[in-house]
């Protein structure tokens, strides 16, 4: 296990002793080979000195090299973090905080998440009413997390609807279910009747519960896809955590939507929280000097294959996520000169900003 946290950090000082008591537990009961690791997002020698002196694991030393690689590959993105892994490092849940707390006794450690198959339920809402799920197994799925009560849901529902049509037409090999966040059976009915797509029945609470959290789903509207079960059986693979762009761009050649290093950066969403990305601004170009921007930037990601840990971005659009990121970044305001960026938002925020305006590969 990984315990990111600091002194500093009150719900950490809340839950270290917690944790504490139920390392000693798991050890003294000798089920479990296992071992806890402290990873100190602390601010000084002296506080984490403090702060390990009441902790019976082992711990990184203060200013590791490690502790930023850690924290930027297993998502430290708010503490107390607790994160366990298997015997090759893989993540068996993020999710440790909660298990610690809901399960005092570590009856059920490692808190191994349910596999989709056994969250999904047997059946699902069709226009023509409740089909077996067992009849979408060979085809891929997008999963649409959305809710009655969203704005911006609403807004892109519309949008869905008509891509699933279009793209009904020209292949049968998927098929969308809405996995709804409505508050009651009357919002769900409402909303369920402006789709053209399936649902899981609004009954199904608990397999909602566990699938959002099973894909990380922190904020909605959230479109994903997932390939068809493996012939021998097992679980769908996940393909894309985020197709949303491809539906908004209408383009919808390259199904099932494999993830790209490019794009937009209002395409990118929460993924610039998470990564690293290259960003270049031309909100005020015209159309050819914007069109070279995108022709470069998809020629940096072509010759940076290998850092499959950065995004390559371009934001030509002079509103969405661009005015913000240029003033979190004191980036100068919009002319007709492109402005390039290196955002490193999980290297607690950093960016890197460039004066050349001769933007080339």
């Amino acid at each position: 296990m990984l315990y990111f946290s600091a002194h500093w950090c009150p719900p950490c000082q809340r839950f270290t002793p917690k944790l504490v008591e139920f390392y000693n537990a798991l050890k003294e009961g000798g089920e479990h080979d296992f071992e806890l690791i402290f990873v100190s997002f602390d601010k000084n020698q002296n506080q984490y000195k403090e702060y390990t002196s009441k902790m019976p694991w082992p711990c990184l030393p203060f200013g590791s090299e490690s502790i930023q690689t850690l924290g930027r590959k297993y998502g430290s993105g708010g503490i107390p973090h607790l994160v366990v892994l298997d015997d090759k490092g893989d993540v068996i849940t993020d999710e440790g905080v909660d298990g610690v707390t809901l399960d005092e006794t570590g009856e059920r450690y490692p808190w191994k998440p349910k596999e989709l198959s056994e969250l999904w339920p047997e059946r699902v809402l069709t226009k023509s009413g409740l089909v077996d799920s067992s009849t979408l197994d060979d085809k891929y799925l997008m999963l649409y997390f959305s809710a009655h009560w969203c704005p911006p849901c609403r807004k892109f529902t519309p949008v869905l609807s008509e891509a699933y049509t279009k793209l009904k037409a020209e292949r049968d090999d998927f098929e969308l279910v809405f996995v709804s966040s409505d508050r009651d059976q009357e919002g769900f009915d409402d909303y369920f009747g402006e789709m053209t797509f399936c649902a899981l029945p609004f009954e199904e609470r608990e397999a909602k519960s566990g699938i959002s959290k099973k894909f990380g789903i922190q904020g909605i509207p959230s479109l994903l896809i997932l390939g068809p079960v493996p012939s021998g059986g097992g679980e769908r693979p996940l393909i894309n955590k985020s197709i949303r762009s491809f539906i908004e761009d209408g383009d919808f050649s390259e199904f099932p939507f494999h993830p790209k290093s490019y794009g937009t950066l209002d395409s990118a969403g929460g993924d610039i929280n998470d990564e690293k990305c290259l960003i270049i601004f031309h909100e005020y170009g015209d159309d050819d000097d914007q069109q070279e921007i995108i022709d470069v930037v998809k020629a940096v990601s072509e010759k940076c294959k290998s850092m499959s840990d950065m995004k390559f971005l371009w934001a030509l659009n002079p509103s969405g996520f661009a005015p913000r990121v240029r003033s979190a970044a004191k980036l100068p305001a919009m002319s007709e000169d492109p402005a390039m960026i290196i955002l490193d938002i999980p290297d607690k925020g950093g960016y890197y900003t460039s004066e050349v305006t001769d933007i080339t590969v």
